[in-house]
């Protein structure tokens, strides 16, 4: 059985060092692109930022003596006015300008006007607005990386660019079994040695069959060569178009950029003139994996992801996948490689097509740029996900003027048979979609760490596509591959209580990246749109939501550091922070850090910690941000693996506690308003299936607190109270929340 490549390349070259494109099968000489040729789309320019909308700004006068303070007040006072606006001054700068605040947050036009009249005012040097700044990977410097739709978070794109505020795949080797390598700008930091396994020297075209040399020598072919009546074939470089997808060096102001820049690539030749034995490709599969092969030596760098962007039609009365393809996928995730693998391009099932019929592979469909199924692209049942392949169809082009077509641009080769300049060519096919699955596997199990399965990989990133625009009634998998939402997870979900200031009850989220994002209660158990703010919060190893803790009627978080130092989150009341304050040191000790609402009846939030020895204490909130004297509320608590404060769940107005045990049981310990709790109630059992339980507040809006809890499977779900120390059947409020 002889297995082919399975992209589609365009006419179209890119030239390594210009900033050009041409649509003939030539490279164009670097002068035509100096010398501004029209037919080259210039680089799109990003749009001017317009201000954010914000209620703080920084104001720098030009006189700072104390006699022209009342001057600097009348003149923010002045500029807020004419917008139905008071503005307060909150502090100075260490260069001598003031922070004030506006009394409400300024959209972008109303942002705008006041600047512009501040700016006006001759006692003004500058006014800017005080931007919120987020850690985050900013886009490569990559000259053709404007191009890359694939990466971005449009609608056809894959949201790399987020993915990589939590990794770029360090660490990882990816397998392309292909055509080989050739030499790269964009592709030798991140290349290894590999194997050329090609046991036949006539297609090697090395003359000495198998060796440890993975350069592509050509695949091109002659008229009748490869079959009867078959065309003339130019070389394709395919294994390098492959590899420049998954990891192309970023940031190095050349070319393009790869989903998973930091892994490396293992080249590993098994195509050749008209494709490729299975038997080849079988024992490719083994060594890149870190199996033996006889005769080869052995594989020094074993790879975690195995990408496979080549097949062959099977019988369509008989379509099963080939016993040795099977065997050596099956050997290969056995040793914990995730194999990916093209589902063809022939418009047909993908259940006839080998090796995405096989198990234990991620199958993957192409799409183009609007995240449809590509009209290319197999499809059926045999798919488990969709990737960007490109659509390089006149009509679909979604910018006509700009000349660019909707392919996958990536690196390549521009001779015809031998080797010649490096270059960069725009591609579609679904060889192309599956090098999109491998670079973000290899994200995601940089992420999850070396224990990460194939299975576990797949099973996440099928379960975080995106919905395809159009279902994809002919089968497209779970949908459009989202490297973000795959890497990317919540490590602490917070009840936050009434965080807006609108009296419906809210969730705090911090994800791994270290953003921590707001999602306003409706009020009827659902969110409204999520809002950031804040980020570098993976900085903190406990977060707790006591309530008010300083008295100012707002919600408040308690944050402990690594340290062991706990800070005072205070909120704005309307969705923010003010300044933050040490209100503690020595909290490292606590296993457990628990916002229990009121304990001891005196009307002011306060704190449960359990220690190691599980003794569990309470500290009493002094209802100015800071403690009274602690005691100690009971042992034996380490015995819990969860530790909750609802909030009152009995309706007798005292604050409640909630446990769970090693056996997934629920208890209810109802306080007895002097810091102390009654014999505990069991309310259920399964609970272990529970990642996070949080509560207070009344999310469901009928005046009794509920609880929520996120599943294994990162579903949210919302236990109503019944006002009785119970709960009402769960229903479902969301989902990727883990």
């Amino acid at each position: 059985m002889s297995l082919t490549r399975r992209t589609r390349f365009s006419a179209a070259i890119m030239s390594a060092g210009i900033a050009g494109l041409v649509a003939s099968a030539l490279v164009v000489p670097p002068a035509s692109a100096a010398d501004g040729d029209p037919h080259l789309p210039s680089i799109p320019r990003r749009p001017s930022v317009s201000t954010a909308p914000t209620d703080q700004f920084i104001v720098k006068f030009k006189s700072t003596g104390r006699s022209s303070s009342a001057l600097r007040a009348q003149s923010v006072t002045r500029a807020a006015a004419k917008l139905d606006a008071t503005a307060k001054d909150l502090r100075a700068t260490v260069n001598g300008a003031r922070v004030v605040r506006t009394s409400k947050e300024l959209g972008q036009d109303d942002a705008d006007k006041l600047l512009a009249s501040l700016r006006a005012d001759p006692a003004v040097a500058y006014a800017e607005p005080d931007v919120k700044l987020q850690a985050k990977a900013a886009d490569p410097n990559d000259t053709f990386f404007p191009w890359q739709w694939n990466l971005s978070a449009e609608t056809g794109g894959i949201k790399a660019t987020r993915a990589w505020d939590v990794t770029q795949g360090a660490g990882q080797v990816v397998a392309v079994i292909d055509t080989g390598k050739t030499d790269h700008v964009d592709l030798n930091a991140n290349m290894l040695p590999g194997y050329d396994m090609i046991a036949d020297d006539s297609d090697a075209r090395d003359g000495d069959g198998r060796d440890p040399d993975a350069t592509d020598e050509g695949d091109w072919s002659t008229a009748g060569q490869c079959s009867s009546g078959s065309f003339e074939m130019a070389s394709s470089w395919h294994g390098t178009h492959v590899a420049g997808i998954i990891a192309a060096v970023a940031n190095n102001a050349e070319g393009v950029a790869g989903i998973a820049p930091m892994a490396k690539i293992l080249p590993v030749r098994v195509l050749g003139p008209c494709g490729g034995q299975l038997s080849d490709i079988a024992d490719a599969i083994i060594w890149a994996s870190g199996g033996a092969v006889d005769g080869v030596p052995a594989n020094p760098n074993p790879a975690r992801v195995i990408n496979l962007s080549l097949g062959g039609s099977t019988d369509p009365e008989n379509p099963a996948c080939p016993r040795t393809f099977q065997d050596a996928i099956d050997a290969a995730t056995a040793r914990g490689s995730v194999v990916v693998a093209a589902a063809g391009n022939e418009m047909a099932d993908a259940s006839t097509s080998s090796p995405a019929n096989c198990d234990n592979v991620i199958a993957v469909a192409a799409s183009g740029r609007t995240g449809a199924l590509a009209p290319y692209s197999n499809f059926g049942s045999a798919v488990d996900i969709t990737a960007p392949g490109g659509d390089m169809r006149p009509t679909s082009v979604i910018d006509p003027d700009s000349g660019v077509p909707n392919g996958i641009l990536s690196t390549l080769n521009d001779g015809d048979q031998t080797a010649g300049r490096e270059a960069y060519f725009f591609a579609e096919g679904t060889s192309a979609a599956a090098p999109h699955v491998s670079g973000a596997a290899a994200l995601l199990m940089a992420q999850m760490g070396p224990t990460a399965t194939p299975a576990a990989v797949e099973a996440r990133l099928k379960r975080t596509a995106r919905p395809m625009p159009d279902d994809c009634p002919q089968g497209c998998g779970t949908g459009r591959l989202d490297a973000a939402t795959a890497v990317l997870h919540m490590t602490a979900v917070l009840a936050a209580g009434d965080f807006t200031g609108d009296g419906k009850a809210d969730i705090l989220a911090r994800e791994n990246s270290g953003f921590l994002w707001l999602y306003p209660g409706n009020g009827a158990g659902g969110w409204l749109a999520r809002k950031q703010v804040g980020s570098g919060w993976n900085g903190l190893t406990s977060l707790v939501a006591p309530g008010d803790f300083n008295g100012d009627r707002r919600a408040d978080v308690l944050a402990r550091d690594a340290s062991g130092a706990m800070w005072l989150y205070p909120g704005n009341g309307t969705g923010g922070w003010l300044a933050r304050k040490q209100v503690g040191s020595g909290w490292n000790g606590f296993t457990a850090i628990v916002g229990a609402g009121d304990l001891n009846g005196d009307g002011k939030a306060d704190v449960l910690a359990r220690d190691s020895t599980g003794v569990l204490w309470l500290y009493p909130g002094n209802g100015r941000g800071g403690w009274l004297t602690r005691s100690k509320v009971g042992s034996g608590w380490n015995a819990m693996t969860a530790i909750v404060g609802p909030g009152d769940l009995t309706g007798d107005r005292k604050a409640d506690l909630l446990a769970r045990n090693a056996d997934g049981v629920l208890f209810r310990y109802s306080g007895n308003g002097r810091g102390g709790f009654g014999s505990s109630v069991r309310l259920g059992s399964g609970w272990n299936s529970m990642t996070t339980i949080t509560g207070r507040g009344d999310y469901s809006g009928d005046a009794r607190t509920d609880i929520l809890s996120v599943d294994i499977n990162g579903t949210l779900w919302l236990y109503r109270g019944n006002g009785l120390g119970g709960f009402s059947a769960a229903t479902q409020a969301g989902t990727n929340w883990d």
